[in-house]
């Protein structure tokens, strides 16, 4: 009998093989964007102990490849999970929403996109760290705005909203992200 080699671990997410097999699904937290920080913890740390690659010393190198990417996957399904972008956008595949900016979906709102210029227009002028502290406080506070957005969206199943939601969280979380990155890039600190 032939082995195939399995692909390397996290070459492949589980959803890209099994559709059904959500982060939520995967990690057995109820899909909701509230979740319970805690269960999603516990579970974590369970399926990692089963998957701990001393459990399997000595086993044969495609059940040891199999583990590993067992454990790929439940990182990266911890990582959606964790990520309040990344988990809205898990829930707007589950309700099977059109997520915007992926695949031939557009980002037609103007009103977004003219925020997220203000915010890169703004970003290019902070100098001190108190200006960047302010900053990041501001689009913090935009950020948690657009998550109580979608948490409402999402208990009501509105779609549109949701869509919206999703959309306004991704620009702001991508200015937050440079705003860290040109804050260190000015300290000295080279990120990425």
């Amino acid at each position: 009998m032939m082995y195939y080699p399995l692909l390397e671990s996290g070459e492949l997410d589980i959803e890209d093989i099994r559709p059904q097999a959500t982060p939520f699904a995967f990690l057995g937290i109820p899909p909701d964007f509230d979740i319970d920080e805690a269960l999603l913890e516990r579970h974590y740390i369970i399926m990692q102990t089963e998957l701990h690659p001393d459990r399997f010393v000595g086993k044969p190198y495609v059940e040891m490849n199999g583990v590993r990417m067992m454990s790929a996957w439940v990182n990266r399904a911890y990582k959606k999970l964790k990520d309040p972008v990344l988990r809205a956008k898990a829930l707007l595949r589950i309700a099977r929403v059109k997520i915007p900016g992926e695949g031939d979906q557009t980002v037609a709102n103007p009103t977004v996109l003219e925020s997220a210029m203000e915010w890169r227009e703004e970003l290019g002028t902070l100098k001190s760290p108190q200006e960047f502290d302010q900053y990041q406080a501001k689009i913090n506070h935009v950020f948690n705005n657009y998550k109580q957005q979608f948490s409402m969206a999402w208990n009501n199943q509105d779609r549109d909203q949701m869509q919206q939601a999703y959309l306004n969280m991704s620009y702001a979380s991508k200015a937050l992200e440079d705003a860290k990155e040109k804050k260190l890039f000015l300290a000295g600190i080279f990120y990425k």
